[in-house]
Parts: structure tokens; sequence; C-alpha cells
């Protein structure tokens, strides 16, 4: 807020009582206890103290039409959901950054504390998993499935899956439709 350490003029004093009057009336709306005591402010000091304590507290506050306001999904979620919606694009942290609205560092350090591994690991993990299940579950093509995970075409798909995983997406796909297609042995059967 800017306060100067001692006051003397009366002219600050107009200023910070300008101040806690444009304070109080945005607390009232929201929390009509703090607006109170805001209220009661008499000195700089005993107006530190209550903004300090406001905002401590305010992670317990709650506002009164917290029923009709839906709720926010958890950072975890939002990220996930972005990047399952985008990874078509051929996702970046670049992208990511803009869509948090923070500096793409500051993005890179949070995505880490936030998600346990870096923003790269995490992209082609999630990217081997979807493309894992897709050779496995679906007919598509492997430029198809590139395409899907994010890359220009499937010889870049291609090579990232088989430095990956150690097979192309063609043998993935045919050495899991072969361990499907073997006749699994049942249980022995008693002759009765």
């Amino acid at each position: 807020m800017g306060f100067a350490p001692h006051m003397t003029k009366p002219s600050e004093s107009i200023m910070l009582t300008g101040r806690i009057h444009t304070l109080t009336a945005e607390l009232s709306r929201y929390a009509p206890q703090w607006a109170d005591r805001l209220a009661q402010v008499k000195s700089e000091r005993e107006l530190l103290e209550v903004v300090s304590s406001l905002f401590n507290l305010a992670h317990i506050l709650k506002p009164e039409d917290e029923d009709t306001a839906p709720p926010q999904p958890s950072l975890p979620t939002r990220i996930h959901k972005f990047m399952t919606d985008n990874l078509h694009r051929g996702l970046t942290l670049k992208l990511l950054s803009q869509f948090l609205g923070y500096s793409e560092k500051y993005c890179s350090d949070l995505f880490h504390s936030t998600m346990g591994e870096s923003f790269s690991a995490h992209l082609k993990r999630r990217r081997l998993e979807i493309a894992s299940r897709l050779l496995e579950t679906t007919d598509k093509g492997v430029a198809e499935i590139a395409t899907v995970i994010g890359f220009c075409d499937q010889f870049a798909f291609s090579h990232f899956f088989k430095r990956a995983t150690g097979q192309s997406p063609i043998q993935f796909r045919s050495e899991r439709s072969r361990r499907l297609s073997k006749p699994r042995p049942g249980p022995a059967r008693n002759p009765s």
C-alpha cells in the first residue's frame, strides 16, 4: 500500500482515511467482520496489523455465495486437461505458460513442483501412454497416431517411439497382437 513509516502531515492522514474507507467498502461486500475491524483502525500500525491478519486468514475465509460458484479445478487437473486437449498441437512449455499466464521459467518450476516431474518428461510419458494405447486398441495408422499426439509426421513419431521403447510402432503393435492371439492355457480338467 505504500504508507510512510511516520505520518505527520494532515494530508497524509486524509489519504490514509480514504484508503481505509475504500478497503472497508470492498471488504464489507466479502467479509463484513473484517470490514468492521478495519473501520475501527486509528493508526497505520493498527491498519497493518488488521491487513496482515486478513491476508494470513484469507485461505480460510469463504464468500457467502460459495454454493453458487462452481468449484475451481485444482492446478494439476487444469494442467492435465490442457495437455490432453492440446496434445495434437505439438504442445510446448510456451503454450502451457501462456495458458496459465506465467513466464516459461516460472511455469517450468511450478510444473515440476506440482506434477512431480519436468514438463518434457511428463509430455514424453503422456505421449507414450496414449500412443501405446492407440496402437494396442485401435486400427489407426502410424501417421494418424503421430498427429493425435502432436508429431508433425510419422517418421518423427516412429523415431521417438523406438528410442523410448526399443521397438518401432509397427513392431510394438504386432507383438501386442501376437500376445493377445496366443491361446492361454486354461485350468486343468478332471475327466469325469
